[in-house]
């Protein structure tokens, strides 16, 4: 929201920015908050068309886009994207909260401006911003009859197009109509000749602007969207293989493998998806993968909003939503083309979302104190099926007597003994969840100009956030899988080792023993007869279990801050055209939920709760053509939600969610903005955040695994995942008028440290021996652009190339070492080239 002056003029200023970070239009640099806000046409300057793009020119913003688009602030986010997990980044769009990070609108089409709130923001915002808000504002209709078309075409068979048209009905209703259309083939092939990381989005967008009367205005939003896309693909790589529960921790065999001594299928089948064996931006994801991802999303939001008074008004704000979200592989846990593990989402995921807000915003006393109040209401219904499968395994018999008394098996003898085949667990876990959410919450907020130049804010939110899980689990069926073995003529009987004990196996009978590779003829046995991409192992529907939970998590969240505008007189003579310095303290919480846990049914999860202490500086310089804003802040983390592998009581494997006890983040940014000739615009952020658990328990997996036992470890010493502890960015354009239009260049270049991507306490140790086999390097972006709008200011072109070096960089990865052995990563898009042409009627 940045702009200059002509040229021609010799000193060139900033222009002032509007924010609602408060839910009322106040100056930029006179709001206590660290805010950070694009406008349309800034978006436009800088080439961004996706929200995602925003990570390179907003400190402490990261994306993690893989199965979802995930949000992080200031190093706190939410991994999943699973219906059950809140995000901690709260999406505004006119107002309406949209709950999950898969139904975010990514595309900038007719955004008005973006705001970025870091830091909780409890009191106004509500749950589930402990790290942040991003509050979107679209163009409404207005009086003029106007259009545009935009296309644009680029890398990768790139082409996307968006329509908008304004229309004036009468005096007093306006619609406005855009279109948006997003495609491209994808950057990542297979060795198969497929491409994924593509990218099919059509929207439709229709909004309506009511002036009932000279006080009352009704606006309505229709929203409607269908994506269907191929998911990113990934390549992986092996860590950890000698201790990993499924690698080589427990001489498990998988089919393939021939020597119990020395188990390699596991890792072999990781390997043959590793960027190192298949080369640059390629896979082997085996055949036909299910990595499709179909989504649709219809939305329905309508604002009435009364000026009662000079000095008061009255907004009600309300939304309905409905998504559904086809089947697709939620993760392939072997990374690799051979489908040994995997979690699906074998059937739709059906949502819907209902939500209304009303606002009395008012001033009083001269307008020294100002109002914010409301009252909020939401409920949110969904329902999501996963399923979740491990092949069919082989033990040796040294190893199987091991594992049935309950201990940690040792190294078979070379070449082995007698092989047995089966199933430790599963193999097929079928969970059925349910999910009904209502919150409400009420909330005030005032600020109190207690001088011209001081000022102090307080607020208070009151909470109540029911949730009510339900579970329906349905386990493998262990008895009809080995029933499938022991019916092949090279299979015996039962094993009779396992007195009581979970899972079952058969004896094989070949000739060659392990040297037949038996776990492999087993596995032949089952197959995907309905080609939707899950092996049919048989269910045991007998035992179906049924698992209900429902809470009231209640929370108050105060802030208080205090601002001090330094006098102008004071200025006088200086470099400085104003400066506000401020200090805030803030309360944030992220809800408690219930989420499965293999057949275990489901676990309960403590809410997240964060307190927030931070103190800033908001300066003008230089006649105003130099902007500085800087916070430095600490955030206390009390129950942090984080994802974690665990296993459930029947050894079946399970992602899961936990707390750690106590954690905290210092940081400081910075956001300098400056015009230092005419034409010419510089800008610079900067974030420095350093994370640390002070209280982070959990429990060794392979002795919980085989042995029951718990074993606490310390996790405190780990760092925090997916964010970058430093970022940085740079840009700059210079503008100059032709004979033939204004012509103007821009660089933006931006710098992440390195990232830790590990999930538990295993990746960590692999991380700090290796950065890449856990995380990713520091790297730098560099992207730039050329535009030229003509003399009348209707017709705009432009060439970008995003990513110039052509970095290889990761935007989703998870290392997992003490069960799964594997490095999963996601590459980001390399270079790319871009045209876009605009016009304007």
């Amino acid at each position: 929201m940045l702009a200059q002056t002509s040229n021609t003029q010799a000193r060139p200023v900033l222009e002032e920015v509007i924010v609602t970070a408060r839910k009322r239009s106040e100056n930029l640099q006179e709001t206590p908050i660290a805010v950070s806000a694009l406008s349309g046409d800034a978006l436009r300057e800088r080439g961004i068309t996706s929200t995602q793009e925003l990570t390179k020119s907003i400190p402490s913003l990261q994306f993690n886009a893989a199965n979802s688009n995930n949000i992080y602030i200031r190093g706190i986010g939410e991994r999943t994207g699973r219906t059950g997990i809140d995000p901690t980044v709260g999406v505004y769009i006119d107002g309406i909260y949209l709950p999950r990070p898969d139904g975010h609108l990514l595309d900038t089409i007719d955004v008005s401006s973006i705001q970025v709130l870091r830091g909780p923001q409890g009191t106004l915002f509500g749950k589930n911003t402990t790290a942040g808000a991003l509050v979107m504002t679209l163009e409404k209709p207005k009086e003029e009859f106007e259009s545009y078309l935009e296309v644009s075409l680029g890398s990768y068979q790139a082409r996307s197009g968006k329509f908008g048209i304004n229309i004036p009905v009468s005096d007093r209703f306006f619609t406005k109509l855009a279109i948006n259309v997003v495609k491209n083939d994808g950057y990542v092939k297979d060795i198969s000749g497929s491409r994924s990381s593509s990218d099919d989005r059509k929207s439709v967008m229709l909004q309506t602007r009511w002036d009932a009367t000279d006080s009352v205005t009704v606006d309505s939003l229709l929203f409607a969207s269908k994506a269907r896309q191929v998911l990113p693909g990934t390549n992986c790589t092996s860590i950890n293989e000698e201790d990993g529960l499924f690698a080589g921790g427990i001489y498990l065999m998988w089919p393939g493998d021939t020597n119990p001594a020395q188990p390699m299928a596991y890792r072999e089948n990781c390997e043959a998806n590793s960027r190192e064996r298949l080369g640059d931006l390629t896979t082997n994801l085996g055949p036909d993968p299910p990595n499709h991802n179909d989504f649709d999303a219809y939305m329905l939001a309508g604002t009435l909003e009364w000026r009662v008074s000079d000095n008061q008004t009255l907004k009600m704000i309300a939304g309905w939503r409905e998504e559904t979200k086809g089947p697709f592989s939620s993760s392939d846990n072997d990374g690799g083309p051979k489908r040994f593990s995997a979690s699906y989402q074998p059937g739709d995921s059906d949502r819907q979302m209902f939500s209304t807000e009303l606002q009395l915003n008012g001033s009083a006393f001269n307008s020294r104190l100002n109002y914010t109040a409301g009252l909020f209401y939401m409920h949110e219904r969904y329902e999501e099926p996963s399923m979740s499968y491990v092949s069919v395994i082989g033990v040796d018999a040294s190893s199987l007597v091991s594992l049935a008394l309950g201990q940690i098996p040792s190294q078979p003898p070379e070449g082995g003994t007698i092989p047995f085949v089966g199933v430790l667990n599963g193999p097929l876990v079928l969970s059925e969840f349910e999910l009904d959410n209502k919150a409400a919450a009420a909330f005030i907020q005032t600020s109190w100009d207690v001088t011209e130049a001081l000022q102090l804010t307080a607020g208070i939110r009151y909470t109540a956030d029911k949730r009510s899980s339900e579970l329906l689990t349905t386990p493998g069926d262990v008895e009809a899988t080995i029933a499938t073995i022991e019916a092949h003529p090279l299979f015996g009987p039962p094993a009779p080792l396992i007195p009581g004990g979970a899972g079952g196996f058969t004896q094989y009978n070949g000739p060659l023993g392990w040297r037949d590779d038996p776990v492999g003829i087993a596995a032949s046995l089952f197959n995907d007869a309905d080609g939707d991409g899950i092996i049919d192992y048989p269910l045991d529907y007998n035992s179906q279990t049924l698992d209900k939970r429902s809470e009231i998590f209640r929370e108050i969240t105060p802030m208080f801050s205090v601002a001090y505008n330094i006098p102008y007189d004071w200025l006088t003579d200086s470099v400085l055209d104003s400066t506000m310095v401020y200090a805030t303290w803030s309360r944030g919480f992220k809800a408690g939920f219930f989420e499965p846990r293999g057949t275990d049914g489901l676990d309960r999860i403590e809410p997240e709760e964060v307190e927030n202490s931070e103190v800033g500086v908001k300066m003008d310089a230089l006649g105003r053509s130099l902007r500085l804003n800087i916070a430095a802040y600490q955030m206390d983390f009390k129950n942090m939600q984080l994802i974690q592998v665990q296993t459930d009581s029947q050894t079946n494997l399970a992602v899961i969610f936990q707390n750690a006890g106590l954690s905290r983040i210092e940081g400081a940014e910075l956001e300098l903005n400056w015009l230092p000739l005419p034409g010419m615009m510089l800008s610079f952020n900067y974030s420095n955040n350093n994370y640390k658990f002070l209280d982070f328990e959990d429990l060794a997996l392979t002795p919980l695994a085989i042995e029951g036992r718990q074993v606490p470890i310390d996790r405190s010493d780990e760092g925090f995942p997916v964010s970058p502890e430093e970022t940085a960015a740079f840009g700059i354009q210079y503008t100059w008028n032709s004979d033939f239009g204004q012509i103007t260049p821009r660089l933006d270049v931006s710098y992440k440290s390195d990232i830790y991507l590990g999930v538990d306490d295993g990746a960590w140790t692999v991380y700090q021996e290796d950065t890449d086999a856990a995380g990713q390097q520091a790297f730098t972006l560099v992207d730039m652009m050329i535009s030229w709008v003509n003399i009348a200011g209707d017709t705009r072109m432009s060439f970008s190339v995003k990513n110039l070096t052509d970095e290889r960089y990761l935007q989703g990865a998870a290392a997992i070492a003490d069960s799964l052995s594997i490095y999963n990563q996601l590459y980001g898009r390399p270079r790319w080239y871009g045209l876009t042409f605009r016009r304007d009627f």
